[in-house]
């Protein structure tokens, strides 16, 4: 492992060691000692996933423009200060506004970090280098959520604001520690070339919309699985903590040494296409456990986690090659700022595809769900064969980006 990517995992693993805390228990505390409603929560949150999206891109080329490096540790520091002003949170209005501005700086940071990530890692070995990262942040989240589910056990206000002080502490130790990488040289704008390219790359837009729509998946595991275990199956409800526990250990234990084989687009195609049927299969199994002992039930479930697993594992190294190997090396900031954008969107809206549209029909949601996973995977290959689209770039054109 090189000194860049040892020191990427050391900023990821803090900065997810601080959010998996601030994820799994800031509900609790914002509707318990903040004054927010469940319903308000729900709404400022939308409204907060809403300013984010539009931070990404224009981010992204602030990244390229005065630096990526540089620009993302910035941006971290002020998602740190942002997220210190929800200890004073009391109200509705309140969390909203800093969950806003809190959001806008925080998904833009993303973007940046992202461009510092794909430019850093470029090379040889770039989807490994990427692969022990996502194993080093999942080992961060994991130890948050413990972190989580202590103050939750505490359950006393400072507990819980304890956690919060401890995110937005994780941002400000992810920003210094990225001053540590070396400092990536800015390339200057070509005259006559257009501001924002990556609006005009068909290629690119098309793989972040279909990328869009594949990583709904991850919804499965905190919100599909839940819901259909405890409302529609007789497995026991302990099953749904065991069915994150497993998939978190398992990316943890299987995300580098599956991610070996996926290093080009072409091999990138094809695990994409795969983890489309995969998690058409997830969905399948999933809907058929309804009518099924709870014995049974609990079996084909941990089955489709399984497949949702390797799934999920082979679709996020097939993403990392897209979404960097199609960006040009002088615009990664840009780039990666609409990929992330894509993403954050999907987030925003996959809770309600999945709590309404699938949940709500049973069985036949499952189907309608899977199969939009496949025809998702299939539909990468043509994307990647637009003609128009920005060529891949060369490691030797990386290589100069980062001199």
């Amino acid at each position: 492992m090189s000194v860049n990517v040892r020191l990427l995992g050391i900023a990821v693993f803090f900065n997810l060691l601080g959010r998996g805390a601030f994820m799994a228990s800031s509900a609790l505390y914002f509707t318990k000692f903040a004054g927010v409603t469940p319903g308000q929560l729900g709404l400022g949150l939308a409204i907060a996933g809403a300013a984010g999206l539009v931070s990404g891109v224009p981010f992204g080329h602030l990244a390229d423009r005065r630096g990526q490096r540089d620009v993302a540790a910035v941006l971290l520091i002020l998602s740190s200060l942002a997220g210190v002003f929800f200890l004073v949170v009391d109200g509705f209005v309140q969390f909203t506004a800093v969950a806003v501005v809190f959001t806008f700086i925080e998904r833009g940071a993303y973007a940046a970090r992202q461009a510092v990530l794909a430019t850093l890692t470029a090379g040889e070995d770039a989807t490994l280098a990427r692969a022990q990262i996502r194993t080093i942040g999942n080992m961060g989240v994991a130890i948050g959520s413990g972190i989580a589910g202590l103050a939750i056990w505490v359950g006393t206000e400072p507990a819980y604001m304890g956690v919060i002080g401890f995110n937005a502490a994780s941002y400000l130790i992810c920003g210094l520690t990225l001053f540590a990488l070396p400092r990536i040289a800015v390339v200057p704008v070509q005259p006559g070339v257009a501001r924002l390219p990556v609006l005009r790359d068909r290629r690119y837009t098309a793989a972040t919309l279909v990328n869009m729509i594949m990583v709904i998946h991850f919804a499965m595991l905190d919100i599909g699985f839940p819901l259909w275990i405890v409302h529609h199956t007789d497995a026991p409800n302990w099953m749904a903590a065991a069915l994150i526990l497993f998939n978190t250990v398992g990316c943890v234990l299987f995300q580098v040494s599956a991610s070996r084989r996926i290093g080009s687009l072409e091999s990138a195609r094809r695990s994409w296409r795969l983890a489309g049927f995969l998690f058409l299969g997830t969905c399948i199994l999933t809907g058929l456990t309804g009518g099924l002992s709870a014995v049974g039930a609990s079996v084909l479930l941990l089955v489709a986690a399984g497949l949702h697993l390797y799934g999920e594992i082979i679709q996020s190294a097939a993403g990392w090659v897209i979404s960097f190997d199609l960006a040009p090396p002088e615009q990664n900031g840009q780039y990666q700022g609409l990929f992330t954008t894509g993403f954050a969107f999907s987030q925003m809206v996959a809770p309600f595809v999945i709590s309404t549209l699938v949940i709500e029909n049973g069985t036949v949601g499952w189907i309608c769900l899977g199969a939009t996973f496949a025809l998702a995977g299939v539909a990468m290959t043509p994307v990647l064969r637009i003609a128009d689209g920005a060529p891949s770039a060369t490691p030797q054109q990386k290589e100069t980006a980062r001199s």
